[in-house]
């Protein structure tokens, strides 16, 4: 008779997709995701999670035995999330010191506004009279600062760490902001304090890109993916003091470049300076597969499309997103036939043209001209004219976004590309809103540019739900797509 089999007579690997499978959604990371509320790991709420002192599903399938504790160890450690304090610099020192860092595929740096200008301490002693433990937090956060940036502890251990993760695929920076810091925002606002001291992001960030840069260049990491949800554009434009061999050795490294710009005042002015710094580095990635460009849909860029993207070409394109932006038709329409061959996914989230350009052109190109073209994206386009009017008459709330970053418990964490959103052909039937009839593919696939309904205006969200199912149904996409 066979013996019968056993969990341990399984392969490594089965035993690593069976894990996979019980653990589902599990965060796998060290430390609970940010976007939980109250910074919570998922398992929380079980009361059963801390009786032996595991956190997680994952924790306490490593105490089974050294071998799964083998097999899990990677899963368990290939995110990496630091926040900008000791305590998490600890954590880091910890990691390398105990010879995980080769786990690493993905870290995240949260760090916060720092705190600038003098007269901190009276201004926490008035906040004591309010709310001591809000003034206790400050105290700490600030002193936590001085160290970290006095002993230049954050560059020391970014380089030691970022040189000890060999297999790192993604980079992601974070602006960090809780109910403490709205708290203490709010006594300077009301007091007028703030002609002396700010929590301001523009030096936090500018440090932190700066000591990630840095990091990144003296490793020996490539095809590194980089995202910034909420660079601010002061910072940015740091980087004309920076060598251009510098910016380009870092572009060179670079995959994907994910990145939405702070709102900030003269937001079009800081870019235009940026003009030759954005060709150097651009001209330099030529790796990238994924470009997303942000700015804030409430108050978009006013900026030739060029000035930024100097009529270059990447072959490996697949992904290309631009968001907040006033432009032309036939900006747009230059850049995508630049890349017809290449691209799968295009987004132009909140883009408004401006007088003269339509819509129905931007759409023909797309319609007739793309290779391969599997999703698009047209939230909230609208014509810049239309936008300018609605925001006059409803400056809060326009219904083309807003410009407001979400506030969790712990964390406000801005959304960096916009969330997935697939505009699918269905294959039986296809209603986009009451104003259409149920249309067939073939039906819909007659439907001609004329038909589109695009009157140069105004273009309304059922619109432009309707145009990217039209987009997508071109026969040309079918047929390229079979090939």
């Amino acid at each position: 008779m066979e013996k019968p089999r056993r969990i341990e007579d399984l392969a490594d690997e089965l035993i690593s997709d069976i894990l996979a499978f019980l653990l589902g959604s599990e965060s796998p990371s060290p430390e609970p995701s940010p976007t939980s509320p109250h910074g919570s790991s998922p398992d929380s709420h079980d009361p059963s999670a801390h009786a032996f002192g595991e956190k997680s599903e994952l924790d306490r399938f490593r105490l089974v035995c050294r071998r799964f504790e083998r097999i899990s160890t990677p899963r368990k450690f290939h995110l990496f999330i630091l926040r900008f304090s000791s305590d998490g610099f600890q954590r880091l020192e910890d990691l390398l010191n105990m010879q995980l860092a080769c786990h690493v595929r993905y870290f995240t740096y949260m760090v916060r506004p720092f705190y600038q200008g003098s007269g901190w301490s009276h201004i926490l002693d008035g906040v004591d009279v309010d709310n001591l433990p809000v003034s206790s937090i400050h105290r700490r956060r600030l002193q936590d600062q001085r160290h970290i940036v006095d002993s230049n502890r954050d560059l020391l251990l970014l380089r030691r760490a970022i040189a000890a993760f060999p297999f790192l695929q993604q980079v992601k920076l974070l602006r960090l902001q809780d109910g403490a810091d709205e708290q203490l925002l709010d006594h300077i606002r009301e007091r007028s304090l703030g002609r002396a001291t700010r929590l301001d992001w523009e030096p936090a960030c500018t440090r932190a890109v700066t000591n990630l840069s840095i990091s990144l260049l003296e490793s020996n990491c490539n095809s590194v993916r980089f995202v910034g949800p909420q660079i601010s554009p002061e910072a940015t434009v740091r980087l004309l003091q920076a060598p251009s061999t510098s910016l380009s050795a870092l572009g060179a490294r670079l995959t994907s470049l994910d990145v939405t710009f702070h709102s900030a005042a003269n937001l079009s002015k800081y870019m235009e300076t940026l003009s030759s710094v954005f060709h150097n580095f651009f001209l330099a990635a030529k790796n990238l597969t994924v470009i997303h460009l942000g700015f804030p849909a409430i108050a978009p860029l006013d900026l030739a499309l060029e000035q930024i993207f100097h009529h270059l070409q990447w072959k490996s394109l697949r992904t290309l997103s631009i968001q907040g932006w006033r432009l032309g038709s036939e900006e747009i329409i230059a850049l995508i036939r630049r890349h017809r061959r290449q691209l799968r996914d295009v987004r132009l989230a909140h883009i408004y043209i401006r007088p003269g350009g339509r819509w129905r052109d931007v759409l023909s190109v797309l319609h007739d001209d793309m290779d391969h073209l599997d999703h698009i994206d047209l939230r909230g386009i609208d014509y810049a004219s239309h936008f300018d009017t609605s925001i006059n008459t409803n400056p809060i709330g326009h219904g083309t976004g807003s410009s407001q970053t979400p506030t969790l418990a712990i964390v406000v964490q801005p959304t960096a590309i916009l969330p997935p959103h697939k505009a699918v052909l269905n294959t039986d039937y296809y209603s986009p809103s009451r104003s259409y009839p149920n249309m067939t593919p073939e039906q819909l696939r007659a439907v001609t540019v004329d038909g589109l309904g695009d009157d140069g205006v105004s273009v309304k969200h059922n619109q432009s739900n309707f145009w990217e199912t039209w987009v997508l149904s071109s026969q040309r996409n079918n047929v390229q797509s079979r090939v």
